[in-house]
């Protein structure tokens, strides 16, 4: 007998909210530890006076790119909602002031138009995908079709 459609479960929200965990911390990775922008290339220098500020602060790399100062802007990357449907994941308040400011300076973590790396995009679509097809094995039937006797 063929299953409608409405008999294959929904994504849980915690499905997504794990999900949105991990590509928060793929981007935090991307950005911090590979000094990355969304598109994969390197982070546009500091300027000289911004590194001497960071090394003045006490920061022992005061020259590598990672939008870390204090941390707490990667830190607030987090998932703001998880529905059957999806997640958002992002910044808040001023943090998200950060991260257009850095977009504005050259260091574009995030755009509308292309909102994951794509070594980021391709382990959300993975997960997913593992997802959907077990979601799809929960209603699957074998059917046996005998020919001749």
């Amino acid at each position: 007998m063929a299953k409608s459609l409405e008999t294959i479960p929904q994504m849980n929200p915690m499905f997504w909210k794990k999900l949105g965990d991990e590509i928060a911390d793929k981007i935090r990775v991307h950005t911090t530890q590979n000094s990355k922008d969304v598109d994969g290339k390197s982070f546009k220098k500091y300027s000289d006076g911004y590194v001497k500020a960071n090394l003045r602060r006490g920061k022992t790399n005061g020259t590598k790119v990672d939008l870390e100062l204090s941390g707490d802007m990667m830190r607030n990357l987090q998932v703001r909602t998880a529905t059957p449907y999806g997640v958002t994941i992002g910044w808040s308040g001023t943090n998200a002031e950060k991260v257009q400011w850095n977009a504005d300076m050259g260091r574009t973590v995030t755009t509308d138009s292309k909102p994951l790396s794509d070594k980021v995009w391709k382990h959300a679509e993975k997960e997913l995908s593992k997802q959907i097809n077990k979601n799809l094995k929960a209603v699957a039937e074998t059917t046996t079709i005998t020919i001749g006797s």
